[in-house]
């Protein structure tokens, strides 16, 4: 297929393609933040986070795009990978075998702090979405939204509907009238009267 599969999207090179940029991005956001002195050690985590964080697909993919920043990352640090084997196998084999371990154990790290990252992104990315539009339908700040709330959703009738109403105007008239009545000040007499 061209530039779109079967279900609409993009095709799958396209999809590659796409995901391999925000991996590359991942990446480098993971390299600069990997510098600074305690947030180096979440930096694959910051970096996918950050990839996720731009991703505008229509499903969450946040935790693939961060376990392939966490690849990517993995990948650009071979060339320092195979100098420290090369130094540890002029030391001795167990300081290779160690080096090795360190390295399948740095990358597990990154691979899954990527991922983790990403998956997180998606989630604050979801519940900031969802959450101003929930608090709206959950919760009806008047009285009057509260009764008509109700009312769509059934739990009374007609008559009863209009009889709470009726009586909800109208003691929001008689505050309304009370306060009013309140906020006027007694020294308002004419002058002359003084």
């Amino acid at each position: 297929m061209t530039t779109a599969d079967g279900r609409g999207g993009l095709s799958p090179v396209a999809r590659l393609s796409d995901l391999a940029a925000r991996a590359g991005v991942g990446a480098g956001v993971t390299v600069l933040v990997s510098v600074l002195p305690v947030v180096g050690l979440v930096a694959p985590a910051v970096g996918a986070g950050v990839a996720s964080w731009t991703d505008d697909a229509e499903r969450p993919r946040g935790p693939k795009i961060g376990a392939a920043t966490g690849a990517l990352v993995a990948l650009l640090s071979l060339p320092l990978t195979f100098f420290a084997v090369w130094v540890a196998a002029a030391v001795s084999p167990a300081a290779t075998v160690g080096v090795l371990a360190l390295t399948l154990f740095g990358a597990a790290y990154v691979v899954g702090s990527g991922a983790l990252g990403g998956y997180l992104a998606d989630r604050i990315a979801e519940d900031r979405d969802t959450s101003p539009a929930d608090a709206d339908r959950e919760a009806p700040a008047t009285p009057i939204e509260r009764l008509k709330h109700r009312y769509v959703e059934g739990e009374i009738s007609d008559a009863e509907f209009e009889r709470r109403l009726d009586r909800l105007v109208s003691a929001d008239r008689d505050h309304t009238d009370s306060a009013s009545r309140r906020e006027t000040p007694e020294t308002t007499a004419p002058e002359h009267e003084r």
